[in-house]
């Protein structure tokens, strides 16, 4: 059946009374076929939740199946039960008043040689033209060995 062409809505206040029932009866008839449609997607929705319930429930079964069959393959190796790691959260709510502090742990040595400096010098220079500051930055340089050679140039005057 050909869909019948219903009159705009944009200009519904300029339609003649012809052209305002056409467009109701057009916007009725929609309404019923959106509605029964509704109604089929709403029992096919069912039938598929239905059927989909049917898998979750095996899946469930056979889930707790198989954790049964490896606690019993560890049981006959005889191994033990595979530990289920707790998630920590037990730990944060548990607050047990006769628990002693845990032991702070001791520094595993210096590691402030920072403090132990020998020498500090500080080293000028012009900045390059154009240049500008950002800033100062502190660095600690560890076991430098710098040597200086002397040259004489040209001849010595006596």
């Amino acid at each position: 059946m050909p869909k019948k062409l219903i009159p705009s809505l944009a200009h519904a206040d300029t339609l003649s009374l012809n052209a305002l029932r056409s467009l109701v009866t057009g916007l009725v008839s929609e309404v019923r076929e959106l509605s029964a449609e509704v109604t089929r997607l709403r029992a096919e929705n069912a039938e598929l939740c239905e059927e989909n319930a049917a898998p979750r429930q095996e899946n469930t079964r056979l889930k707790v199946e198989n954790q049964l069959l490896r606690d019993e393959i560890a049981r006959l190796k005889n191994l033990p039960r595979p530990p289920f790691r707790p998630s920590g959260m037990e730990k944060a709510t548990d607050f047990k008043l006769d628990d002693p502090p845990a032991a702070k742990k001791q520094p595993r040595g210096s590691k402030l040689d920072i403090k132990r400096l020998s020498r500090e010098e500080m080293l000028r220079m012009t900045p390059p033209p154009g240049s500008r500051f950002k800033g100062y930055k502190s660095c600690h340089v560890r076991d430098v060995v710098s040597r200086l050679k002397s040259f004489i140039t040209g001849a010595c005057a006596g």
